[in-house]
């Protein structure tokens, strides 16, 4: 009863924003922000079975449908100029799909549909959105900005109480939570998920104007960061924070001077409580490279059984236990090659990088672009996107900004056709005027 409820909610919030994309688009990422995959259950009051997808997921379906219902002309325009791209995308979906119904195991659908099918759904309505809205990139921008703060600021808290403090009941039910732990995650489902959205927002602070506005925000990001104790979501910082200002468009001095003040913060961090958890991790991992690294021989030494087909979504859990490796594969396209067959799973994270690289000369918004390689790349190092998280709509939101700014700029020098159509409508208030000139381009 209370998932149906839901469900109709999500098709009465979808239908009332079918015009205000930006606030159907915060509602989505709010809710896989701020509520973990535990806390779906009480939104939705479905913990367990093929209808347990995160609340979210059903958000992204109605504003789907919705937007397929009241405008499918930019629908149909997205996957005519992204034909190819979404063609490979269909049959990764249709492998996950036969490969999971097929598979003797049986189960993996919920992950499927919250890591693949409802984030390329929200990605394609995100740049059909794109057409009417050209600044919502900026928009989106702001508010992954925005929600990575709130979060890093809950696990500060968290920090600071030793306490979880939301979803306590849910998390205790996951196998690697332990309470007496100082390394936290905020509202996020793991650590190392939030270690990936500091790693991948941060580059977006370039585009910010405001310098002092920069330095609070990294300085929160950093903070978050040091609660994870995530190795990598540490140099992945530093390298964006250096990248950015490096490459940023100021005067030398004040670039340097950014430097100074910023290396001056990270040995005060360094010096801090906040630094002991992740100084014990680089002193010992206990075992973490070690199992990373039996578990890459165990694949290569079977690669060739799931060259075409694969044993279904979340079946590389299974092989892995199987083999007595103790831990996942701990990398998603290893993780999905096993679960969907290596040839489909290589298509997935190629067409992520495709779109990446196409994009990447055509627009000038500061960091997007490494925002986009960072998307694709910090996600490689743990099981991340083979595990029911914000991953999925993180990376893919991500690369719709990429794609959208780069289209965006590609049409300020050659609108196309149907755009021009829009500006047209748009002139005399939707009203078919014969003959009525679109105005003029700048």
């Amino acid at each position: 009863m209370q998932l149906a409820l839901w469900i109709a909610l999500c098709v009465a919030v979808a239908f009332t924003l079918r015009r205000r994309i930006r606030l159907a688009a915060a509602a989505v990422l709010a809710l896989w922000f701020l509520v973990p995959v535990v806390g779906s259950q009480l939104i939705t009051d479905v913990a367990t079975g093929p209808l347990s997808v995160h609340a979210a997921s059903w958000l992204i379906v109605s504003i789907f449908v919705v937007r397929l219902l009241e405008d499918p002309r930019s629908i149909a325009i997205v996957l005519a100029r992204n034909f190819l791209v979404f063609l490979v995308l269909l049959l990764v979906v249709v492998a996950g799909f036969v490969a999971s119904f097929t598979s003797e195991a049986g189960g993996g659908m919920v992950l499927l549909v919250d890591q693949i099918v409802a984030p390329i759904l929200f990605f394609l309505v995100l740049l059909s959105a794109a057409f009417d809205d050209p600044r919502l990139v900026v928009f989106l921008r702001t508010l992954l900005v925005g929600l990575v703060a709130v979060v890093c600021l809950v696990a500060l808290a968290q920090w600071l109480t030793h306490d979880v403090l939301f979803y306590e009941r849910g998390f205790l039910t996951q196998y690697w939570f332990n309470p007496g732990t100082d390394r936290w995650m905020g509202t996020l489902d793991q650590p190392l998920a939030l270690s990936l959205a500091v790693s991948v927002t941060a580059p977006l602070l370039a585009g910010l104007r405001s310098n002092s506005m920069q330095a609070v925000l990294l300085a929160i990001m950093g903070t978050g960061v040091l609660i994870t104790q995530s190795r990598v979501g540490l140099f992945v910082l530093a390298f964006a924070v250096v990248t950015v200002v490096i490459f940023a468009k100021r005067p030398v001095w004040l670039r340097a001077a950014l430097l100074v003040s910023m290396a001056l913060v990270a040995v005060a961090l360094v010096l801090s409580p906040l630094f002991a958890g992740v100084a014990s991790r680089l002193q010992d991992d206990t075992g973490s490279a070690e199992a990373r690294a039996l578990a890459f021989e165990s694949f290569i030494a079977h690669w060739r059984d799931y060259l075409i087909a694969g044993q279904g979504i979340g079946a590389s859990y299974r092989v892995a236990d199987q083999a007595g490796l103790g831990t996942s594969f701990e990398n998603p396209l290893v993780m999905y090659s096993i679960d969907i067959g290596i040839i489909f799973a290589v298509m997935y994270f190629g067409v992520m990088a495709y779109l990446v690289v196409r994009s990447a000369t055509r627009h000038q918004l500061r960091g997007l672009t490494l925002a986009g390689i960072l998307a694709i790349v910090v996600p490689q190092t743990y099981s991340s996107l083979a595990t029911r998280s914000v991953a999925g709509i993180l990376v893919w939101t991500v690369l719709a900004m990429v794609v959208m700014a780069g289209d965006t700029a590609a049409e300020e020098w050659m609108p196309s056709r149907w755009a021009l159509k829009r500006m047209k409508r748009r002139a005399d208030g939707h009203s078919e005027v014969p003959g009525l000139a679109p105005p003029a381009l700048s």
